[in-house]
């Protein structure tokens, strides 16, 4: 099987999307699918997988000019094109792209995946995917989330070869259980604290004021933020330093090969969102999110201590493989923190259900769900 995977995310931001976008490539690749992956910009190819953590590699096709403002809409037309010229080449095409999408099923009749991680942003957005939904081009949609099919679903827009196939994580990356006390060496982590880790962006709704104030709580444990750009982690850092949590670390971005380092490097993974978190624009998420951060916080094996957002609890399960309290109740949260530094076995019986239910959620077994829906070998 041949298929092309168009993407247009920033490539080199730290974000999930294109976290996302080279593991579902490299999935494909591991099982034996011909991969061509289209790009925005120019860049030493090399570096895009260097950066990503992808060892199995796979043929990138770089697209210029095409990464500056209105990158979608530029991406999107350029890269319909290319697929019009390389019709021969591969079997259907997997994208995230509307532009795209709303382009190849629509007009061009190319055989079209489109897999939605978040809801239409606009009435144009709505538009495209009502048309493009229609076709017989669209050989099916995916989504990360059973709140996000539904979402589509009330809107009319999910076609019949729906498939609901979660975010992934490579179990690779976690596989080995490396001496702790050297990880936080390397890392520059104390080795003799507490570690209470959040890892992933910073957006508004996350939880860092909750985390910031469990530093103040719990003043033995080290808090550490891993992850997020200056832009959103600036301000959280000055008013935790203003508070006096010294115990509150932020890294910012880190390369993703160490992210599973700190993962693997804490005691405790923490996922604090509030009822109205945010994904990037501001967008309330908690109907439809499906974070990568869940699927490695359960890869790692570590206890888990998570809010009951919609989306989050379709893949968590409150006391078997984590442990949950409501959003915005900072109470529960801190009382369920102390539950956890206190009780051993509480810990290790949801860690190690949680690292038994990873094997579920493998990029791998994400491109067999979508494969399946359309009724398609994954060989």
């Amino acid at each position: 099987m041949r298929v092309m995977y168009v993407g247009s995310p920033p490539l080199f931001s730290g974000g999930a999307s294109p976290i996302h976008m080279m593991k579902m490539c490299q999935a494909m690749t591991r099982l034996g699918i011909s991969v061509e992956c289209v790009l925005p910009g120019r860049f030493p190819k090399e570096k895009l997988f260097d950066y990503h953590g992808v060892s199995d590699h796979f043929e990138v096709t770089l697209i210029p000019f095409t990464n500056g403002p209105g990158r979608q809409l530029l991406h999107g037309l350029a890269a319909s094109f290319h697929a019009l010229r390389r019709r021969k080449t591969y079997d259907f095409v997997l994208t995230r792209n509307i532009i795209f999408t709303w382009v190849c099923a629509g007009y061009l009749g190319i055989p079209t995946v489109y897999d939605a991680h978040h809801p239409p942003v606009n009435r144009a957005a709505e538009g495209m995917i009502r048309c493009f939904s229609r076709s017989e081009n669209l050989l099916g949609m995916s989504f990360n989330s059973q709140g996000l099919f539904e979402i589509y679903s009330r809107l009319g827009i999910a076609p019949r070869n729906s498939a609901v196939a979660h975010n992934g994580v490579e179990l690779e990356m976690f596989k080995h259980r490396r001496d702790v006390s050297a990880v936080r060496t390397k890392l520059g982590i104390p080795p003799e604290k507490n570690i209470v880790c959040y890892c992933g962006n910073t957006y508004e709704g996350r939880g860092m004021d909750i985390l910031a104030d469990a530093a103040l709580r719990f003043p033995d444990a080290l808090f550490l933020i891993v992850g997020g750009t200056e832009k959103y982690i600036g301000p959280y850092r000055e008013a935790a330093r203003a508070k006096g949590a010294d115990n509150f670390v932020m890294t910012g971005l880190v390369p993703q090969d160490e992210v599973s380092s700190y993962l693997l490097a804490s005691d405790i993974l923490v996922l604090p969102y509030s009822s109205d978190v945010t994904i990037e624009g501001g967008t309330e998420a908690g109907k439809f999110t499906s974070p990568l951060k869940i699927f490695e916080y359960m890869a790692a094996g570590k206890p888990i201590l998570a809010t009951k957002i919609p989306s989050v609890m379709e893949v968590l399960e409150p006391e078997r493989n984590s442990v949950a309290v409501p959003p915005d109740d900072s109470e529960a949260f801190f009382n369920a923190l102390s539950s956890l530094m206190s009780d051993a076995q509480l810990r290790a019986r949801i860690s190690r259900n949680a690292l038994r239910d990873a094997r579920e959620y493998t990029w791998e077994k994400r491109v067999k769900r979508i494969m399946s829906s359309l009724g398609l070998d994954s060989r």
